[in-house]
């Protein structure tokens, strides 16, 4: 059967050449196109490296005719800092909130970036540049960030003090990786580079840390609060993670309701609360990756559905053109199922002679690095999956494409088709 199909095609390559082509052309964008989303998907399965499930993000600030700029560190702790942390312990006091936290540095899902340059004691010439977030011990737990090695079990604010003038820290697996060459360095020093009198001792190595779910991988280090932002006016990001089933869809509005009514702490007060679920939808919006699918998706059902009409207006003249060699078949003893079956079989056929030579432009354009690298890299395995992928759905669509005039095919009369001949 299949050799005999092929000699059909090879004979009506004149008529097939149009088709041909558009196939091969087809095949190559739609290939595009799910290789871009490829990576997105590929980069959005990877890990974060941290659980924002039933977490929020208050924001707080402070009221303006209440603010006097303080110059001395003293009336800055006493004015300031004190009175915020009783905002943040009353958060922790709020039904259903299992724990609260602060930063200041690079937040999640958010162009809120701080850099550092670091490097190995002695050595300068090796200076790595990381995303540094400053934050209090309960961080790691609000966020529940697994540890490949960790010296303590559960941080506590006790283990998230200097000794010896050797600050702790948390570092990811990308920086203990590249300044050391292994992920394995609890108890190891390191240096800040800008600042040469900043030492730093791990105490924990992260898993891989990433700013939002389509970005890479990137180095992280997480520190206490250095002495300078308890100098500052500053108010820091705050978290809480919410217990499950407290977690609903009303519980940001009656959060602010209650919390609003009862700080009376001056010079602060909540100015909104929402979920992390809420910064990811602007975060993406921001950088373009809802964009980016929307335009895919759409580009994709351009390319299938011109398929789909080249199929189904070729075939459906193929049909016409061919009803005595299908009413022969037939008389011959051919079902309308296998009728039905050698059209099916035949376009499939020819979208798999297609796209070889598809294949083969889209292995050179991948040779040539000009598919999208943002978010994955372009291995040969994922050119592997996505020609996979890109065949399969060019093979659905030839066959609906062909299903409506070969269904039409197995209704032809044998004699009346023969009559007409």
């Amino acid at each position: 059967m299949i050799k005999n199909i092929l000699t059909q095609i090879w004979n009506q390559r004149r008529t097939n050449s149009w088709l041909f082509a558009e196939l091969v052309i087809v095949f190559v964008l739609l290939w595009f196109c799910v290789d871009v989303l490829y990576g997105l998907v590929f980069a959005r399965l990877q890990s974060k490296g941290y659980d924002q499930e039933h977490v929020y993000k208050i924001t707080v600030k402070s009221r303006e005719d209440q603010f006097v700029k303080m110059q001395d560190a003293d009336s800055v702790s006493h004015f300031w800092w004190k009175p915020l942390s009783e905002v943040i312990k009353s958060f922790k006091q709020y039904p259903g909130v299992e724990s609260v936290c602060t930063s200041f540095g690079t937040d999640a899902y958010s162009n809120n970036i701080m850099f550092q340059g670091y490097h190995v004691d002695g050595d300068t010439s090796n200076v790595l540049i990381s995303n540094i977030r400053y934050v209090d011990a309960e961080y790691m737990h609000t966020f529940r960030i697994p540890m490949l090695h960790s010296i303590h079990k559960n941080l506590k604010d006790e283990d998230w003090n200097a000794i010896n003038d050797v600050t702790p820290a948390i570092v990811s697996a990308e920086l203990a990786d590249s300044l050391w060459g292994t992920t394995n360095v609890i108890g190891k020093r390191f240096s800040d580079y800008y600042s040469p009198d900043l030492h730093y001792r791990v105490i924990a190595v992260s898993v891989p840390q990433k700013n939002s779910d389509y970005n890479r991988y990137e180095p992280y280090i997480m520190t206490p609060y250095p002495e300078r932002v308890y100098k500052m006016q500053a108010i820091p990001s705050i978290y809480i993670r919410v217990k499950a089933d407290a977690d609903n869809n009303d519980f940001s509005n009656r959060f602010i309701k209650t919390m609003s009514a009862r700080i009376h702490i001056a010079p602060f007060y909540i100015f909104d609360i929402e979920s992390m679920k809420y910064y990811k939808q602007l975060d993406d919006a921001s950088q373009g990756v809802t964009q980016e699918v929307n335009n895919t998706m759409l580009m994709m059902s351009f390319f299938a559905f011109n398929v789909f009409l080249g199929l189904l207006g070729t075939f459906w003249f193929r049909t016409n053109s061919r009803r005595g060699e299908i009413a022969i078949r037939m008389a011959m003893g051919s079902s309308r199922k296998q009728t039905a079956v050698h059209f099916l079989a035949e376009g499939v056929l020819l979208l798999a002679i297609a796209s070889l030579p598809a294949a083969i432009i889209d292995l050179n354009i991948w040779k040539a690095d000009l598919t999208v690298t943002i978010h994955a890299d372009a291995t040969l395995f994922r050119l592997i999956i996505t020609l996979i992928i890109t065949f399969m759905l060019m093979a659905i669509i030839t066959l609906i494409g062909i299903w409506i005039p070969s269904k039409r095919a197995m209704h032809i009369l044998p004699a009346e088709a023969l009559h007409e001949e």
